[in-house]
């Protein structure tokens, strides 16, 4: 059974999106991880901050069926 979450890409990972959609839905496969939605996408799995429902989250987490995932570079600056 799979499972359907919305995606929103930012910054320098809107050229991972889909076409040119930077908030779409992404069809996964049911226990399938932030690893597998960063492999599918071709996003670096050390390069990013990952918030699921406005919480961040690691590459191991599973997702459940609806949540929002947002993918950012890091940020940097002084």
């Amino acid at each position: 059974m799979n499972i359907e979450i919305n995606v929103r890409l930012y910054g320098a990972f809107k050229k991972h999106a889909p076409g040119d959609q930077t908030d779409f839905m992404l069809v996964l496969e049911r226990g399938a991880t932030l690893g597998d939605v960063l492999g599918k996408l071709s996003i670096p799995e050390d390069a990013h901050v990952a918030l699921v429902n406005g919480r961040r989250i690691g590459n191991d987490v599973q997702f459940e069926n609806g949540v929002t995932l947002v993918l950012f570079p890091p940020v940097s600056g002084g």
